[in-house]
C-alpha cells in the first residue's frame, strides 16, 4: 500500500510540475514586460520650461515613432516591446532634480535615463548614480559630470556639447573672423557675463584656459557673474560697457540671454557682436529677441531656422511641427536622438539589464542622427562624451516679415554666408 501511496504522490508531482511548465514556460507573454521605461529628466516647470517642454516633445514624438514600428526588440523575451516616457520635472533647481531622479529610480524603476538639463542640477542628481542606470544626458554642458571622480560616472554618458566643445569654436571664431576686422593690430578687447552656477563657471573655465593654453590674441576686459533668477542686467552691462569690449560672450539660458542682447543695445547702448551659446537654440529666443537680434551671434550644433544642412532635418522639423504646431529646439533635437540611442543599445544589450544596456551605450558607433558628429559617427571616448559638430549662426531681422532668421557662417562646410559685422557695431578699445 506504502508503494502505491508513493506511486500516486510522483505521478501527482509530475503532472502539477507539467501544469505549471505550460503556465510559465517562455512563450508565455506574461513573462513579458508591459514596457519598457525611459525616464525623461527635463525642467517641465519653472524658468527653464520652454527648454524642457522642448525636451519632452521630442521625445515623446521619438517613443511614438519606434512604439508605431512596434517598440523594441529585446532578444531575452524574443518579441519587440514598447517604450513608455516617465517623466521626472527637476524644476531646474537641484533639490528637485534630485527627488526626480530618485523617483525614476526607485520607483518607476527605469531602465534608463535621458536628458538632464542645467549642469549644476544634473551634478546633483548624480547622487543616486549607486543605483547603477545608464543616463544619457542631453543638456548638461559641464564636463565635471562626466570627468568627476568622487562618484562613479561610468553610468553616465553626454550626448550634447561640453564647454570646451563650444568654447573653443567660439573663441576661435572671435580671434579668426572678427579680429581682422576690428583689432588687426592688437589684442581682441573681450567681456565675458555668465551665470554663477557650475554650467556658468564651466564656460569660464574652459574659455580662460583655452585662450591661455594656446597664447590666443584675447584680452579679457571683464568679467561678470550673475545669480540664475536675475532679470534686471543695467548695471553689470554698464561695467561691460565701460571696459570698452569688441565683442560679448554671453552665458546664460534663453531668457536671461535675450535680455541681455535687448538691454546692452537698447538701454546701455552697448552696440558690440554678442555671442551666445546653444543652449539658446529655441524658438523662445528668437521671439523674445525679435529686431535686437540682428546681426547677433549663436553658437549651436542643431539649426532648425537655417536652411536644411542635412537630410535628417526636413522630415523632423514636419513631424515636430505637425504634432505640436511650434518649431523644435536644440535641446530636443539631443533628446530625439538620445531616445534612439537607448533603443539601439537595449537591442544591441538583448536584455533589460542596466548594466548591459550601460556596456552596450558604451560601445556604440552608429552613423549620426540629427545632431552632426566630427568624422559622422556616434561614439563615446573614455570620457563617455561624444565629439559634436559644433557651428556659428548670425542671426537677421527681416522687417517686412518680421521674422529673425539664421544662417550659418561656420565651418566652411556648412556655411551659407560670411560673417558680416552688425550695422551698428562700435569697435572697442
Amino acid at each position: 500500500m506504502k508503494v502505491v501511496n508513493g506511486k500516486i504522490l510522483i505521478i501527482t508531482m509530475i503532472l502539477a510540475a507539467i501544469i505549471a511548465a505550460g503556465c510559465t514556460g517562455p512563450s508565455d507573454e506574461a513573462t513579458v514586460p508591459e514596457s519598457i521605461k525611459i525616464g525623461l529628466v527635463a525642467p517641465l516647470s519653472g524658468g527653464a520650461s520652454d527648454v524642457g517642454n522642448d525636451m519632452k516633445q521630442a521625445a515623446i514624438l521619438a517613443v511614438e515613432e519606434i512604439n508605431a514600428d512596434g517598440g523594441v526588440l529585446v532578444a531575452e523575451y524574443g518579441v519587440k516591446i514598447p517604450l513608455e516616457l516617465v517623466e521626472g520635472d527637476t524644476q531646474t533647481s537641484p533639490t528637485e532634480g534630485v527627488t526626480a531622479v530618485e523617483r525614476l529610480i526607485t520607483s518607476e524603476n527605469v531602465v534608463v535615463l535621458v536628458g538632464g538639463f542645467s549642469s549644476g542640477v544634473t551634478l546633483a542628481n548624480q547622487v543616486p548614480a549607486a543605483g547603477k542606470v545608464p543616463y544619457v544626458i542631453t543638456g548638461a554642458s559641464s564636463a565635471q559630470v562626466t570627468r568627476r571622480t568622487e562618484v562613479d560616472t561610468s553610468y553616465f554618458f553626454h550626448y550634447c556639447s561640453t564647454t570646451d566643445d563650444y568654447s573653443q569654436p567660439i573663441l576661435q571664431f572671435f580671434v579668426d573672423e572678427l579680429k581682422p576686422l576690428v583689432a588687426a593690430d592688437r589684442d581682441l578687447k573681450l567681456a565675458l557675463i555668465y551665470r554663477d552656477d557650475a554650467y556658468g563657471k564651466g564656460v569660464i573655465e574652459s574659455s580662460v584656459a583655452y585662450i591661455e593654453d594656446n597664447n590666443l590674441p584675447i584680452e579679457l576686459v571683464a568679467q561678470e557673474k550673475y545669480p540664475g533668477a536675475e532679470t534686471d542686467f543695467h548695471a553689470y552691462l554698464t561695467k561691460i560697457a565701460d571696459a570698452k569690449p569688441d565683442a560679448v560672450y554671453t552665458v546664460g539660458f534663453v531668457k536671461d540671454t535675450a535680455s541681455i542682447y535687448i538691454q546692452g543695445q537698447r538701454d546701455v547702448g552697448l552696440n558690440t557682436v554678442y555671442m551666445a551659446v546653444e543652449c539658446n537654440e529655441d524658438p523662445a529666443f528668437y521671439e523674445l529677441l525679435g529686431e535686437w537680434g540682428d546681426g547677433q551671434l549663436l553658437e549651436s550644433k542643431f539649426a532648425p531656422y537655417a536652411d536644411d544642412y542635412t537630410e535628417l532635418m526636413g522630415p523632423y522639423k514636419e513631424a515636430y511641427v505637425a504634432k505640436w504646431g511650434v518649431m523644435p529646439g536644440m535641446m530636443g533635437a539631443d533628446t530625439y536622438d538620445g531616445i534612439y540611442l537607448v533603443k539601439s543599445a537595449i537591442e544591441r544589450a538583448g536584455t533589460l539589464d542596466r548594466t548591459d544596456v550601460r556596456d552596450a551605450i558604451k560601445q556604440t558607433n552608429e552613423s549620426e542622427m540629427l545632431i552632426l558628429m566630427e568624422g559622422g559617427n556616434i561614439a563615446f571616448d573614455e570620457y563617455n562624451e561624444i565629439s559634436p559638430k559644433i557651428f556659428i549662426e548670425q542671426m537677421f531681422w527681416n522687417a517686412e516679415t518680421e521674422e529673425l532668421t539664421p544662417v550659418i557662417i561656420l565651418p566652411d562646410d556648412l556655411k551659407s554666408q560670411d560673417f558680416v559685422l552688425p550695422d551698428k557695431y562700435e569697435i572697442g578699445g
